[in-house]
């Protein structure tokens, strides 16, 4: 196992650390979460070359957002939601859609995050999340997120002296023809650019939410795929499905319409990593679970992830791993 005592553009980590992660269980005891030496070494070898692409899931933002089953949670008391899945945001949401209309309640959501997002800016004195630092320490070309808020753009920047670009998915015909088409020049580690494959808060009616949102966009993906309009995923995006290693970071066992359109993503792009690349998922698990079903739970994602798109599942938070892999960096070259 190789270490480092310098973290990748910042300061040292204790010597004394055995280079394990560690996650919690039901009970909140914890226990040991290991990858192996040779899954670490090619993780560093594609981040030092640029060839590794972070997805970004809501656990990343944790605690600083609140989760998707939370704001569901209280949309549906502020709504009288009328059935049991109220911590369903894709149901709830397309509940209140249905009530009033979409733009309705998309603006509420960013609303609602944007002031979420005040409140931890503030309470961080004005910093970016510590997860959202660390990733911007990966000094890579390509980041993807399906979170709609704007932290690893402020993070990119703190960190320095990259100048992210931000580009938001064109998934229906409405953004296509009001966003200026997607930018031809290629990412680099100097000009990284940040991908909202779920939208931004910035702009209410592109993010991605109620159930007929996700019907919508996989309508898209089909129809835009043998049209003249823009793509619905860019060039650099499907280059980097294809051609990178992928690292998908604070996805959780809740997270199925993430794993269902990654699925037909990979499939409408007509994208097989698994022919030479292979991608890691740090995998957030789920307390709320009895210890037995979430054990079936797990052993069912790793299962599927592993065949349908060569993604080997490691059950942890993103904090810890993202330290790790930081310590196993050298310090920061120059950028390319």
């Amino acid at each position: 196992m190789r270490t480092n005592t310098e973290k990748r553009g910042g300061s040292g980590h204790d010597p004394e650390d055995d280079s394990r992660m560690i996650a919690q269980d039901d009970g909140g005891i914890p226990h040991e979460l290991s990858l192996r030496d040779e899954t670490w070494e090619t993780l560093v070898d594609s981040v030092l070359g640029g060839e590794c692409t972070p997805f970004l899931g809501a656990g990343v933002a944790a605690p600083y957002l609140p989760r998707g089953s939370e704001l569901a949670a209280d949309l549906a008391k502020e709504f009288n939601y009328p059935l049991d899945d109220d911590t369903n945001l894709a149901r709830v949401t397309q509940y209140i859609a249905s009530l009033r209309q979409p733009s309705f309640v998309k603006r509420r959501v960013c609303k609602r995050l944007a002031e979420a997002q005040r409140q931890a800016v503030e309470a961080l004195e004005g910093g970016p999340p510590p997860n959202h630092l660390m990733l911007a320490q990966l000094r890579l070309p390509v980041y993807v997120t399906t979170n709609y808020d704007d932290y690893l753009e402020r993070a990119v920047l703190a960190v320095g002296p990259a100048k992210p670009t931000v580009e938001i998915c064109r998934w229906n015909d409405r953004l296509a023809r009001d966003l200026p088409k997607y930018r031809r020049e290629a990412p680099t580690q100097a000009k990284p650019t940040i991908f909202h494959l779920h939208g931004h808060m910035d702009e209410p009616n592109s993010i991605l939410i109620t159930d007929d949102d996700y019907i919508d966009f996989a309508v898209s993906l089909a129809q835009r795929a043998v049209s003249k309009i823009d793509p619905v995923i860019p060039h650099f995006v499907r280059r980097a499905l294809g051609n990178t290693n992928l690292l998908f970071v604070g996805y959780s066992l809740e997270d199925w319409n993430f794993r269902v359109l990654m699925r037909h993503i990979m499939k409408q792009q007509a994208v097989l990593p698994n022919e030479v690349y292979n991608s890691l998922s740090i995998q957030l698990s789920s307390n709320s679970m009895p210890a037995e079903r979430r054990r079936l739970a797990e052993e069912f994602l790793e299962k599927y992830l592993k065949t349908s798109a060569a993604i080997d599942v490691y059950w942890g938070d993103a904090g810890p791993f993202l330290k790790e892999l930081l310590h196993r960096l050298p310090p920061a070259p120059g950028m390319k």
